[in-house]
């Protein structure tokens, strides 16, 4: 396996979090990355960056499933606020 590219940096964690029925956004995170990217719509598994909007350095690994999930929920208030969660 190459140490470069899109694969690099399994296994892999995705989450999609529906703020409305008209906004959607993906959370990616590769174990050992140190980072997150975010992705506008479900894009499901996909390692591409067609709808890549954001990319968050943390300097760590996740863990596991909750950790993505606090991660998500982090970035969401900080750019959508709560007022918009749910509606």
């Amino acid at each position: 396996m190459s140490t470069t590219g899109p694969k690099r940096f399994l296994p892999m964690a995705w989450r999609v979090e529906r703020v409305s029925p008209t906004e959607v956004y993906t959370f990616r995170w590769g174990r050992g990355a140190g980072y997150f990217t975010v992705h506008r719509g479900d894009i499901g598994s996909s390692h591409d960056d067609d709808h890549l909007i954001d990319t968050i350095h943390i300097g760590r690994s996740w863990v596991d499933e909750s950790d993505v999930a606090a991660q998500a929920r982090s970035w969401l208030r900080s750019r959508i606020g709560p007022r918009r969660r749910g509606a």
